[in-house]
């Protein structure tokens, strides 16, 4: 159960808008993972974890390619998916934490997602000429992967959405579509990007059990700000010609299916 836990854990850390923790949840096995991450002394956890960390990483690998073929040949519907799948996930969250909600709190947390955007650089959608791998580049992406892992086990917040707003995803998922034999070297900024993603998730699984236990009201209320501003800044920008605002429409749907197909198996 671990590792299919890890396995679908990373097929959606490659997806923008469904969050890795909420897949936890549904699968019921967020408390589970959470205490893992907590008592990691203990060489049962460790185990654990480890085969969760190798579900992951299988996960990523196996769905990359999928994600980059729709990048390449469909960008802007891609774009919209996801824009779509946190859109029409978003009521049911809320319906979900009625009882735990503070509109405050809600605005806090789009302005703070709103301010990670300020802080994004350009990236091309689909990666064709690599960085040089140094030292203070090696650095920064592992930075990432931890800003990533921290944000993937929060319920509710996508690590993918956050690292897409910000500019590396791009990058990490080419790294990822792109390895082989022949790009063996990519496994070196990917090793620093996991191993970052290891630190983020234990920092991230302590942080997320602090908050709710201290204040679940406040806690919930901001992460979905977050995730509502994160819409705003992942849909691409369209001019009102009808064909555009038929792709819009029609992409939109699809995503809005998905997510009632998701939630009625879940």
């Amino acid at each position: 159960m671990n590792f299919f836990t890890g396995f679908l854990v990373g097929v959606v850390s490659l997806i923008p808008g469904i969050s890795g923790g909420t897949i936890l949840v549904l699968l019921k096995q967020y408390e589970n993972v959470a205490s893992f991450l907590s008592n990691f002394k203990e060489k049962k956890n460790q185990i654990n974890l480890l085969i969760i960390g190798l579900g992951i990483i299988l996960g990523a690998i196996t769905f990359a390619r999928i994600i980059e073929f729709c990048f390449y040949f469909f960008p802007s519907e891609t774009l919209i998916l996801f824009g779509g799948f946190v859109l029409f996930s978003l009521p049911g969250l809320i319906k979900t934490e009625q009882n735990n909600f503070s509109p405050l709190f809600f605005i806090i947390g789009m302005i703070l997602m709103g301010i990670l955007g300020l802080f994004s650089y350009q990236s091309n959608l689909v990666i064709e000429n690599y960085p040089t791998l140094n030292i203070s580049f090696l650095l920064f992406f592992t930075l990432c992967g931890t800003i990533d892992g921290f944000f993937t086990i929060l319920p509710g917040i996508s690590g993918s959405m956050v690292m897409m707003i910000l500019g590396p995803y791009f990058l990490y998922k080419s790294y990822l579509a792109n390895l082989s034999l022949t790009n063996i070297i990519f496994l070196i900024p990917l090793t620093c990007y996991f191993l970052g993603d290891i630190l983020g998730l234990f920092f991230g699984g302590k942080f997320s059990l602090f908050c709710l236990k201290k204040n679940r009201k406040l806690t919930i209320s901001l992460l979905l700000g977050m995730v509502f501003m994160s819409v705003i800044l992942i849909l691409p920008s369209f001019s009102f010609k009808f064909k555009e605002v038929v792709y819009y429409l029609i992409f939109l749907i699809i995503s809005y299916l998905i997510t009632k197909l998701i939630s009625i198996f879940t």
